[in-house]
């Protein structure tokens, strides 16, 4: 709380007077990502017009922005691989409103009749996010694997409409 507070450029009691530990902190720092995270997809989302598109739209919003603004911090690569444990419902909170994203974006390009539904493929998509976040060192490989997912979630579209 001293390193948070002295970067912040307050006193310890006056942090403590807002937030009573680090994980209140990091909550509330997952929390305004969301928000903002929201909003600049709910303003940015309408100008894309291909699936492709927009979940690369959604990726770049909500997972690699995020890792690009920690990457090169000294803890940051910590922060991501634990941010569960320091603010399980912030954190929830943020990966499901990613999930409805996707769910969004896929929903009307899977067929009525289907063996996997949006939901379920987005899903999928999400937990995976979370695995690359949590052992992916490099930005570049971040990207690369984001791609993946989102390479094989526009395929597996294609492939449920043509059933």
């Amino acid at each position: 709380m001293s390193d948070i507070a002295d970067a912040a450029g307050m006193s310890r009691p006056t942090l403590y007077a807002v937030y009573p530990n680090k994980e209140a902190v990091f909550s509330a720092i997952a929390e305004q990502h969301r928000e903002q995270a929201e909003r600049a997809t709910e303003a940015r989302l309408p100008g894309e017009k291909s699936l492709e598109a927009q979940l690369a739209l959604i990726f770049e919003i909500w997972i690699i922005e995020p890792f690009a603004s920690v990457i090169d911090s000294p803890s940051g690569l910590d922060l991501l691989g634990n941010a569960e444990a320091y603010a399980p419902e912030a954190v929830a909170r943020m990966y499901a409103r990613f999930e409805h994203y996707i769910i969004r974006v896929l929903q009307p390009e899977m067929p009525k009749k289907r063996t996997l539904a949006a939901r379920d493929l987005a899903h999928v998509v999400m937990l995976a996010t979370k695995g690359l976040k949590a052992s992916t060192t490099s930005l570049a490989e971040l990207r690369r694997m984001t791609d993946g997912l989102i390479t094989m979630a526009v395929a597996t579209t294609r492939v449920a409409a043509h059933r």
